[in-house]
């Protein structure tokens, strides 16, 4: 578990992207939202931390 490639969420309320497998929010993606990449998004404070 650690680093992985940068995904985020495409659901409207998403403002932030995941690069960590540890990381609850990220983990908590439903698959139909969950896109490869930053897209320009600030990373997540948790994934910062991990």
């Amino acid at each position: 578990m650690g680093k992985v490639s940068p995904f985020h969420s495409t659901h409207p309320s998403a403002s932030v992207y995941h690069d960590n497998s540890s990381c609850t929010e990220g983990n908590n993606i439903e698959a139909k939202y969950k896109k490869s990449g930053t897209d320009g998004r600030p990373k997540c404070d948790h994934c910062k931390r991990l």
